[in-house]
């Protein structure tokens, strides 16, 4: 079966880099394909694996996955208090279905964000889908300048969850890691065009 466009913006939108990196061993590296393939989150023992590499004490991080949708709520919140507009009718997010989108796609930032902390990364995009997810963003008319105030808070709520579990002396590094992800949607909201919405 042929897949559609929206189908094939979304096979494009793969943004994780560090498969590519090579500076990581092969297996780490497939640990992250496999994670990164259905969208997970790293287990327990991929997660011991990749901290043993990079010296990154595993503990925190495991506890940090674990709040990772608490803080996504707490990041949706401070963003409808600041923009109550995008859910109501009309809004960039009516209706609901494109509001849970945003929401998921701030999971699978934090989700990414936390797979470089492990490795100890701070970039860590892949260009090529950097690009398609601007592609899919456009053509289905994501606010992206939103979700760029979305990560922002993503990123002052998880490294304060983090520091508070324990992860305090590598906060930095996630903060790092959030803010390429923040700076990477601030540089495609600077290109954004109007595009059609897609049928929800």
């Amino acid at each position: 079966m042929m897949k559609n466009k929206l189908d094939l913006l979304i096979d494009k939108a793969r943004i994780l880099g560090l498969t590519y990196d090579n500076t990581i061993p092969d297996d780490l590296r497939a640990i992250y394909h496999t994670a990164d393939s259905i969208r997970r989150p790293l287990a327990a023992v991929e997660l011991e694996k990749v901290c043993k590499f990079s010296g990154i004490d595993s503990t925190p991080i495991q506890l940090l996955q674990e709040k990772a949708p608490a803080i996504v709520t707490a990041v949706k919140n401070r963003l409808l208090a600041e923009e109550p507009e995008l859910i109501q009718m009309g809004g960039a997010l009516y209706p609901e279905v494109r509001a849970l989108a945003c929401w998921r796609d701030c999971w699978h930032f934090l989700r990414i964000a936390i797979y470089a902390l492990a490795a100890d990364r701070t970039e860590f995009t892949h260009r090529p889908g950097v690009n398609g997810l601007g592609e899919l963003y456009r053509e289905l008319n994501v606010p992206i300048a939103s979700m760029a105030r979305a990560l922002s808070h993503l990123r002052n709520e998880s490294v304060a969850c983090y520091s508070a579990v324990g992860g305090s002396r590598d906060a930095w590094r996630l903060d790092a890691a959030l803010l390429h992800l923040e700076e990477m949607l601030k540089d495609l909201s600077l290109i954004q065009t109007p595009g059609p919405t897609l049928p929800t």
